[in-house]
């Protein structure tokens, strides 16, 4: 097998999206989600103080209440007091949640990740992965943060020792602000960590994606033959493309008296006339790229087009160029013919 040494194509790159292979770290979706709960946090920290306040007198006031009253009021007011908050804060970070993610890779619709793969449940893949380069990456990983986590709790609590220990003196309107600010702080810390520990994990995502999407020579060289095409598709086109250029093909759609199609991938010509050719014929006919030039001719020289898929199927695959439509199309042709004669003599009327 030839080494995997050439950098991915756009095609490579392309295919890998549609399979799940994207850059994406799930730190930087951390600190999406660490960055909404600081602004929830930032702006209703008043709401939430006064909040907490107010739950604390409404359970004092329950005290001498009987037990199973007391509950049943504590309980309600809780509920209905956390609703809102609980809604409202999952709704922020499920929002920055997806915006990390679409921010990362786009829009991107992975069915083949989703797929069934014998690997994951094959002993010896699993037992490569425990050694992986990515399984070494993410323990490093896990370690830092345990560490620089630790060490920034640790410097927080250290530095601001002195507020901590004269928050009982300070009452409970007062302790809570306190509090609240010391939390943001700290948030902040932990936040810029993440935007580094992100910025690490994102390039080292980059680099094992197109570590794992290099191609071989071999491979270059094969998806350059396929998207060239093989000899007989350039052959045709060559055909296709001189049709076009003598005029031939416009001709036969133009004496047409009407383009069946199917809807995007099939066009086919018929010809009919009462005297000169009673029995219809195929002029002409294309698949793909030829069909819609035909479907294009045809309406620019206001030739009835006709969405049928059984019937043109059956026509460009049952009859050849220039033959006659075989009996047993006679029925579906003659139904088409009907109708298309109508439009016209509709047409022809109304001018």
């Amino acid at each position: 097998m030839s080494e995997k040494t050439e950098q991915p194509t756009e095609k490579k790159l392309r295919d890998g999206r549609k399979e799940g292979q994207v850059v994406k770290s799930i730190e930087i979706i951390s600190l999406f989600q660490l960055v909404a709960l600081f602004l929830y946090f930032h702006f209703f920290t008043e709401k939430i103080i006064l909040k907490f306040i107010e739950s604390i007198t409404f359970t004092l006031q329950l005290v001498n209440k009987p037990f199973s009253y007391a509950l049943t009021q504590l309980s309600y007011y809780l509920v209905d007091s956390l609703t809102s908050a609980v809604l409202f804060l999952g709704a922020g970070v499920i929002i920055a949640t997806v915006v990390s993610v679409f921010l990362q890779v786009g829009l991107v619709i992975a069915s083949k990740a989703i797929g069934f793969k014998s690997d994951h449940i094959n002993p010896v893949s699993n037992f490569k992965q425990i050694f992986s380069l990515h399984s070494i990456v993410e323990l490093c990983k896990s370690s830092l943060k345990v560490i620089m986590l630790s060490l920034i709790f640790v410097f927080f609590f250290y530095y601001y020792a002195s507020t901590f220990r004269a928050l009982p003196y300070c009452g409970l309107s007062c302790a809570l602000p306190v509090i609240f600010c010391l939390i943001k702080w700290l948030w902040v810390g932990v936040m810029a960590f993440y935007i580094v520990i992100g910025i690490l994990d994102y390039s080292f995502q980059y680099y094992k994606i197109r570590k794992d999407l290099k191609m071989s020579k071999d491979d270059v060289k094969q998806e350059h033959k396929d998207l060239e095409g093989d000899p007989q598709m350039k052959t045709r086109r060559r055909e296709m493309q001189s049709e076009i250029q003598s005029g031939s093909l416009a001709q036969s759609v133009k004496q047409s008296v009407a383009v069946v199609r199917n809807p995007t991938h099939i066009a086919v010509c018929l010809g009919y006339h009462p005297t000169d050719m009673p029995i219809p014929r195929v002029l002409e006919k294309g698949s793909d790229a030829q069909a819609n030039y035909i479907v294009n001719i045809a309406e620019r020289y206001c030739i009835p087009v006709v969405e049928n898929v059984e019937l043109a199927r059956a026509l460009f695959f049952e009859v050849a160029r220039g033959d006659k439509i075989p009996e047993s199309l006679f029925e579906p042709v003659a139904a088409l013919l009907r109708m298309v004669m109508k439009i016209d003599y509709a047409h022809s009327t109304e001018t």
